[in-house]
């Protein structure tokens, strides 16, 4: 079956509102050529000269996501945290996934197909972004590259925000934004040189050069290997990297080896686990701060494990395949007092997974062009709107898996499930604006943004409103109010009506101390409002839309003690209340003799989802000697109520106390060849996280060695 969304239902009041955007985008045009001329102002070009960053403070953190001009964490229209390149290096983050579990709000379920993330008490919420692009989460909305599919050795930072920032960022700005900032050539060429990152200059051709090779092998990474290179020339400088990864099935043992008895693969009762392979390229050029082109090409072959309801010890072999790839263009200029922006991007998705017998296969085309303006106002006002259109083709949407109540049948057969797909495009044009101002007591800022999304019944309005005020020289408050839209399953989607959007409003408010030294305190209160929000059941499909009300506080901390010993702490605790997802399905029917059609269905609710309600996590680092430093790092998150087989099987996730150490030795027998011994889950703790179709065992207690060398 193959349909164009909304394409069909062209009617008058559709065409009306078409004419509407584009006489808007019309005058929108002419207001920013007119108020380009800065004599209109009384400004000069030297007022911006080169940037707009009127906000950048003396913090060494950035961040771009949040106002979408470069500036400090602290003075951001949002409730914002970074994590730096040297914070991953020196806590061992191995996968995205990781860093969000360390972070207040954050919730991250190691889900067999991938990890799944919560911020507070909000699954499938928030938008990834790779340099500035969404990472595209298609019909299935939850394709999350937070495992190894992406490397962090790439990783410049990750900018991460707590609540929805649809107004710049559109559609999945949901309950929070994660932007994952890739290095430059810049960035490469500027670290120091050493033994472990070589680097070369060419005074004649102005040219210098810099990169690296790392190697990693183990039983708890199996084998990794990465290599970058950056470049740097007068006026340009260019970035590449390459990453793979293979990774066994996760056997369960006190000691997890690299190979099995059998031909390199895990057996498990009479099914057969793959190794989990990921790949990834990326690339990047700037010239003269005005034209940027990147590039990432990613693909991975997840093998994993399902489980029936509650018979954790029966499972069958599963595998999820995502090549991933886009490419961006972005050119930058300062013209008549005014800062343009102009960007484009491609992206090409498919997404493969088998389960339980079926195999469902989808595919995502997405053209993206934005024109972004900034302007001064006042000398001190910072005016950033733009325009924007998205189009989507969606291959092979998956309608109706065709579950049935029971998914096998005697001895242990799969049924061929039959599932029904379609193909149909979307497109999104969008007009956004936020004025932010400078006052003596502090900073005010709102925004505004309204998206023509052809998959829903009306206009899809986004707000933003907040102060910042700094009360002393080490601490301010800042108060955020702001609203977001996701977008629908395509399971939603039949081509029979348009949808009313998923929409989440959310208050914060935030106190934060930030000291000279780096060490630095924050608390954050917030209220959340979620409508018409709907959950996928194997057994039912597409919940009735519900709604759900939450509020929370959540708690981080950095302290370094000396020269010995670092540490941070987070704690948050949700508080939740609301409607249970509400299911229907058609059961049977019958003729009567008048010819009247009488259907049977079974109906059932679940609770909410909220993930877990509290979560607390400690890190430290204990630098022992120079080249020897132990890492320990503790998590507790409360027990989760479960719910499979049509409400039939409940129970909860157990969640105990997680204890991990590692030991890293620096420069082992030969400079840049590190080794890191540790432990996982040391108190033995037993628990249980989310399958699609019941319970998966967790990990028991796994000791692990890595030898990583860099060249």
């Amino acid at each position: 079956m193959s349909l164009r969304v909304k394409d069909s239902y062209l009617t008058h009041k559709g065409i009306v509102a078409k004419q509407a955007i584009l006489l808007l985008t019309i005058i929108l045009l002419n207001m920013l050529f007119w108020l380009s001329d800065a004599k209109a102002f009384g400004l000069v070009e030297s007022d911006i000269d080169g940037t707009m960053l009127m906000f950048v403070g003396e913090e060494l953190d950035v961040v771009t996501v949040a106002s979408r001009t470069p500036e400090s964490p602290s003075t951001a229209p949002a409730v914002v945290s970074v994590v730096d390149h040297d914070d991953i290096v020196k806590y061992g983050y191995k996968t995205v996934a990781e860093v969000l579990a360390t972070q207040p709000g954050f919730y991250i379920s190691e889900q067999g197909v991938g990890s799944l993330p919560y911020l507070r008490g909000i699954s499938n919420g928030i938008l990834v972004l790779y340099d500035g692009v969404p990472v595209p989460t298609g019909g299935p909305r939850s394709y999350y590259p937070l495992d190894h599919e992406l490397s962090l050795n790439s990783v410049k930072r990750i900018e991460i925000i707590r609540g929805p920032g649809s107004v710049l960022w559109g559609a999945d700005a949901f309950a929070g934004i994660v932007n994952i900032v890739p290095f430059t050539g810049e960035d490469v060429t500027s670290r120091p040189v050493s033994k472990r990152y070589s680097q070369k200059k060419y005074s004649q051709q102005e040219l210098s050069s810099g990169g690296k090779v790392i190697l990693t092998a183990g039983s708890n990474d199996t084998l990794k290997g990465f290599a970058d290179m950056g470049f740097k020339g007068k006026s340009w400088n260019g970035y590449l990297s390459i990453y793979g990864a293979k990774n066994r099935y996760d056997s369960g043992s006190l000691i997890d080896v690299i190979f099995s008895d059998k031909d390199g693969e895990w057996k498990i009762g009479n099914d057969i686990v793959d190794d989990s392979e990921y790949s990834e390229f990326t690339a990047n050029f700037n010239f003269k701060d005005s034209f940027s082109f990147s590039a990432r090409l990613s693909d991975f072959n997840k093998s994993y494990t399902q489980t029936l309801g509650d018979a954790v010890s029966f499972g069958w072999p599963s595998q999820k395949k995502v090549p991933a790839n886009y490419i961006k263009a972005n050119y930058s200029k300062i013209w008549g007092g005014s800062h343009w922006n102009l960007t484009a991007y491609y992206q090409d998705v498919s997404y493969h997974q088998v389960d339980a017998g079926t195999s469902v296969q989808e595919g995502l085309n997405l053209f993206y062009g934005e024109i972004l303006w900034d302007h001064r106002f006042f000398k001190r006002g910072l005016m950033t709107a733009g325009i924007s259109y998205r189009e989507n083709r969606i291959d092979g949407a998956l309608v109706d898996g065709g579950f049935l109540p029971e998914l096998l049948a005697a001895e242990y057969k799969f049924f061929t499930q039959p599932i029904e797909q379609m193909d149909y495009k979307n497109s999104l044009q969008s007009f956004f604006s936020q004025y932010r101002h400078p006052f003596d007591w502090g900073e005010f800022w709102a925004g505004f943004r309204l998206d023509d999304n052809s998959m829903y019944e009306d206009y899809s309005p986004s707000y933003t409103l907040g102060i910042n005020i700094p009360l002393t020289d080490v601490w301010r408050v800042k108060t955020a109010f702001g609203t977001g839209y996701r977008t629908p399953y395509s399971q939603q989607w039949t081509g029979k009506e348009l949808l009313t959007r998923d929409e989440v409003s959310t208050l914060n408010l935030q106190a934060e101390w930030l000291f000279s030294s780096g060490d630095a305190i924050s608390a954050t209160a917030y209220m959340s409002r979620l409508s018409d929000n709907v959950k996928i059941d194997p057994y039912g499909g597409v919940s009735a839309p519900s709604g759900q009300d939450f509020s929370g506080i959540e708690l981080f901390c950095k302290k370094r003690f000396g020269e010995k010993f670092e540490s941070y702490a987070s704690f948050s605790k949700i508080f939740y209340s609301g409607d249970d997802y509400r299911f229907s399905v058609l059961k049977s029917s019958f003729l009567r003799p008048d010819g009247t059609r009488v259907d049977n269905y079974d109906n059932w609710s679940e609770e909410y989802d909220s993930g877990a309600d509290f979560m607390a996590n400690m890190g430290m680092i204990w630098h022992i000697y120079p080249k020897v430093d132990l890492n320990f790092t503790a998590s507790w998150t409360s027990s989760i109520p479960y719910s499979y087989k049509e409400n039939t099987i409940v129970g909860e996730y157990d969640n105990p106390l997680l204890l991990n150490s590692e030991i890293k030795i620096k420069n082992l027998f030969y400079d840049d060849l590190n080794l890191s011994i540790g432990c996982k889950n040391i108190l033995d703790g037993e628990f249980t996280y989310p399958g699609f179709y019941g319970p998966v065992n967790g990990n028991p207690l796994t000791g692990y060695a890595v030898i990583r060398y860099s060249f």
